[in-house]
């Protein structure tokens, strides 16, 4: 989307002197000079008036020279600055490139000085030389005499001279001592057909020079001096292109150099015989006045921006009444999708390299925002204001979760990557569990939430290392802690099947409503409260963490309708004789 706030920006700057108030006016006239007259609103009649304020701080002729510098298409402008000094009155009119109809309306109502100014120009169409006329403006220019070059011989002293490559009338030449009366064939004659003769001789050296310099650059670019044989490398197609048209879609502005290879040009057309053309739909979007989304459009012209594009877009309409005003486009390059048999073959080490390379470079500047706010917080440099403490306190908690978050990213890739193991080693799954979840109960109990736990009287073995079993199964636990409503009834029950132990876990009604892909997306973000999981990343992300967690071990964590089931395998692959545990008492309803 393309915000043109250009006109405000002027705006907002404050001037100070001369040459900053001559620098503001030749912006505020560029930006004018474009605007159409049906498009003026509140903010152009400003910076109309900003201009009145520049206009009066300068003199007439620093005025003139500022409006000499620039053309502009505005009869606005034309009207306003005629009624202002001799010289600004005629350097405006001067520079107008103003249509014909436009200078038909605007003659009547300019001052009789300023009417008279319009003389000087020579390309006035006929109906307007005729409004002048009747006007009492009648001594326009002359114009330009045809030239007949003599057929006489040069004179002697003057063919044996090569021609020069710039026209020198300071040469001197045989010209004899003036005579009274000069004849038809007097060597005053004689001296100015040379002139002639050198003045031709200019205009065809001039002429041969144009006509063997180098043609127009594909890229839109004026042609290279002929200083040599050097040429820059050739610039390379755009892949994307920021328009905005007006309400006739017209291209009024393009951020492309040179603009002015789309400015003016009618984006809307669906004829395809035409140099720049849409599909059916595009130019159905705009005459609905509806956004565009993968519009096609297709472009005949310099290189740079030649082609086929896509193009997406959103109306724009004025903020005083509603107009349409036109639209905001982005083109782009379409894909070029690469075909079955070319496309590279998936490199997960490779990606996981990277954003490991990735999560490098985040925390190094993390460290040292954590770094310095530890030295304020805890005042090595001096005594430092409470309220500074406090803040510097905030800002290093916020950096050490940033750096967990950074952590987990970096597990879960590993193991998604198979470049991590996780320990093996051997752990009573009914103990862990039932700590955990003696952990976890004060918070549900707290919430109301009725929690009934299962457990087999007797010991679990698995074969995970008791730290990581205890950090995933933690993970389940403080999702489902922090996503339970108050009043909510919950089980947890570990059961002893086949070559496994099933761990089993109802899921909150929040959970439940999700589908798979969302329930373990990283975007499913906790509650927000202090007791959440990965508060950083979301409780689909502790999810898939877990889950990948027990997946290194050759276990499984999946969704069974409303309930989470994690599989721990036993310690040995075949029947594991079961022991009695310390506590036999594993049944609580809470």
């Amino acid at each position: 989307m393309i915000v043109d706030d250009r006109l405000e920006t002027v705006l907002r700057t404050s001037v100070a002197g001369k040459t900053a108030g001559r620098t503001q006016m030749r912006q505020l006239v560029d930006l004018l000079g474009v605007v159409p007259l049906a498009a003026w609103t509140t903010r152009h009649a400003a910076a109309l008036e900003r201009l009145d304020s520049l206009a009066s701080a300068l003199s007439d002729e620093e005025c003139a020279s500022v409006l000499r510098a620039t053309s502009h298409r505005s009869a606005v402008l034309v009207y306003h600055f005629a009624h202002s000094g001799p010289r600004t009155a005629s350097a405006v009119i001067a520079t107008a490139r103003l249509s014909e109809d436009d200078w038909l309306a605007l003659i009547p109502r300019l001052p009789t000085r300023a009417r008279g100014f319009l003389r000087h120009r020579t390309d006035l169409g006929e109906r307007v030389r005729e409004t002048l006329s009747r006007l009492g403006i009648n001594d326009f220019l002359l114009p330009e005499p045809d030239v007949q070059v003599p057929a006489t011989a040069p004179a002697e002293g003057l063919a044996e001279q090569p021609e020069p490559d710039v026209l020198d009338l300071a040469e001197p030449l045989a010209v004899p001592p003036p005579i009274s009366v000069p004849s038809p064939s007097s060597p005053l004659d004689e001296g100015i057909g040379a002139i002639v003769r050198r003045i031709e001789a200019f205009r065809r050296k001039r002429e041969e020079r144009d006509a063997t310099m180098q043609a127009p650059r594909a890229d839109g670019l004026a042609p290279l001096l002929p200083f040599g044989d050097e040429q820059a490398p050739a610039r390379s197609p755009a892949m994307s292109i920021d328009l905005r048209t007006d309400a006739e879609g017209v291209v009024v502005h393009a951020a492309i150099d040179p603009a002015g290879m789309l400015i003016g040009t009618r984006l809307f057309v669906s004829d395809p015989a035409a140099a720049v053309h849409c599909n059916d739909a595009m130019a159905a979007a705009f005459r609905l006045r509806q956004p565009i989304s993968a519009g096609q459009l297709a472009i005949e012209g310099a290189d740079h921006v030649a082609g086929f594009w896509q193009a997406d877009g959103t109306p724009s309409f004025a903020r005083d009444g509603g107009r349409f005003a036109g639209y905001l486009i982005r083109l782009r390059r379409p894909l070029q999708l690469a075909a079955d048999n070319e496309a590279p073959a998936p490199n997960p080490q490779g990606d996981a390299d990277r954003l490991r390379q990735l999560l490098h470079e985040l925390r190094t500047p993390i460290n040292a925002i954590q770094g310095f706010a530890e030295v304020i917080q805890q005042q090595v440099f001096g005594a430092t204001p409470h309220q500074y403490r406090a803040m510097a306190a905030s800002i290093a908690s916020d950096a050490a979760q940033m750096l967990a978050g950074f952590e987990e990213v970096e597990r879960l890739v590993k193991l998604e990557s198979h470049t991590l193991d996780i320990d093996s080693g051997e752990a009573d799954a009914a103990e862990i569990v039932a700590r955990l979840v003696e952990q976890v109960s004060p918070i549900l109990a707290a919430r109301n939430v009725r929690l009934t736990v299962a457990m087999p009287p007797q010991t679990v073995p698995v074969a995970f290392a008791p730290d990581e079993i205890e950090r995933s199964v933690w993970r389940v636990l403080t999702v489902i802690a922090a996503s339970v409503a108050p009043g909510e009834r919950l089980s947890i029950t570990l059961e002893a099947q086949g070559e496994a132990a099933i761990l089993a876990l109802t899921l909150p009604s929040s959970l439940q409503r999700l589908d798979d892909a969302a329930l373990f997306a990283p975007d499913a973000g906790g509650s927000g409260r202090p007791f959440a999981a990965s508060a950083m990343l979301g409780n689909g992300f502790a999810l898939r963490l877990a889950r990948a967690e027990f997946e290194a071990g050759n276990g499984a964590l999946r969704r069974d309708g409303e309930r989470i089931i994690v599989s721990l395998p036993y310690l040995t692959a075949g029947n594991q004789q079961l022991t009695p545990s310390p506590s036999d008492n594993r049944s609580v309803t809470g």
